[in-house]
């Protein structure tokens, strides 16, 4: 059983709304909804832009290190929805850990970005108190699947440096415990959710089932291991077949401008005015393209968790998706999507155009996606698993 009031403390390298994926997502989705839960909650935002006044998950302020020290006492904590937000440079953290064990003691560190493990473990050592650390993306599996360079050592060290660690979803246990047998008793299984929205359920319901002018929507990081490549590949193939359909492809680092020059391919000038390239856009801009959008596409060859799927589905989009790592555990095959496998252009085409061509499937895997994310991955019910990691990591901390 998690005890009432836990003081746990979230260090993260982004948070709402300024974010550049998954990560930050959840963060801000877990964080809220432990406030709402059992947990009083500490967000520690190292670096990154965290902005002023009400935002979706709380309001806050930004102190400087000098203005905690003259300001920061137990009658004033900047607190939201029993929420406590810091935020401090990559310089100040020693500072920190210091105000923390003097005014602020966590029960529990939560990590969420591995080159921070030398900020959680200035706390913990300040605050005697345990580490969890949620592996978001396995470092190892993101270059051996997709060649995405990245210094995995750094990710290494956290994972055998933390008390405890958190795998999001079943698939990445397994991955975790092949690279790293040595960790397997410090791991558990608590995926993501998501926070309801009475705009995506509106839309949900109200969503009109066309049979023209259809929409399909990529949004993520432009990277080899979305499968940004084959979906490209598939494009000129499925507009030659559908040629009134328009592909959004939203995200990316930069410009609509600059990453339209970087990836519209030769095969697929002859359509360049069925596709749009957005650019990186904010949270609530890439919810504007789930209203319009009539199909999602997640074409991944690895695929941690994926946020992508579940907002997909809280919006009541019919999805083509790998049956890779977390879209696999969450989606149906053939009930709230098409899985299809991964690197396999011939599969992703069949499945777009199946969906742009039958309106009474994309209403029926839309609506079991709906349904199956309310039922199954709202907040209220992902955050339980949480809080029993957290009470056995604390269990586990004071026997050693």
């Amino acid at each position: 059983m998690h005890r009432t009031l836990m003081r746990v403390l979230h260090i993260t390298s982004e948070y709402p709304p300024v974010i550049w994926g998954g990560l930050g997502t959840a963060v801000g989705g877990l964080t809220k909804a432990l406030s709402r839960e059992s947990a009083s909650v500490g967000v520690l935002l190292v670096g990154g832009a965290l902005v002023l006044g009400e935002q979706p998950y709380g309001s806050w302020n930004t102190f400087s290190v000098e203005e905690l020290k003259n300001q920061f006492t137990t009658q004033n904590f900047v607190r939201k929805a029993n929420i406590l937000f810091f935020h401090v440079s990559l310089d100040a953290t020693g500072e920190t850990a210091d105000l923390l064990s003097d005014y602020w003691v966590p029960e529990i560190i939560h990590l969420h970005t591995a080159w921070l493990l030398p900020v959680a473990q200035s706390i913990r050592e300040k605050c005697h108190c345990p580490i969890v650390f949620t592996v978001h993306s396995i470092d190892k599996a993101e270059y051996e699947v997709g060649k995405f360079f990245n210094h995995w050592d750094i990710q290494e060290r956290a994972i055998n440096e933390s008390d405890s660690i958190i795998a999001i979803s079943k698939n990445e246990k397994e991955l975790l415990a092949g690279y790293y047998p040595h960790v397997i008793s410090k791991i558990s299984v608590a995926g993501n959710g998501i926070a309801e929205s009475i705009r995506a359920k509106t839309i949900a319901k109200k969503r009109e089932w066309k049979t023209t002018g259809l929409t399909v929507l990529y949004t993520g990081r432009f990277v080899d291991r979305k499968g940004i490549r084959e979906l490209i590949s598939a494009i000129p193939q499925v507009l030659s077949q559908f040629p009134e359909a328009t592909f959004v492809l939203a995200g990316g680092y930069g410009g609509a401008a600059e990453i339209q020059k970087e990836w519209l391919a030769d095969a697929l000038g002859p359509f360049k005015d069925r596709i749009i390239f957005t650019g990186w856009l904010t949270p609530d801009e890439v919810n504007k393209w789930y209203e319009r959008a009539d199909i999602l596409v997640i074409p991944s060859w690895y695929e941690p968790f994926g946020m992508v799927v579940l907002e997909g589905m809280l919006y009541g989009l019919p999805i083509v998706a790998t049956n890779v790592g977390g879209p696999a555990e969450i989606l149906v095959h053939n009930v709230s999507a098409l899985l299809i496998p991964p690197k396999n252009v011939d599969a992703l085409k069949k499945s777009i155009l199946d969906l742009l061509r039958d309106a009474a499937l994309r209403k029926r895997l839309g609506e079991s996606a709906s349904k199956d994310v309310r039922d199954k991955w709202l907040w209220n019910k992902a955050v339980k698993k949480i809080q029993k990691a957290y009470a056995d990591t604390i269990i586990i901390s004071r026997v050693a």
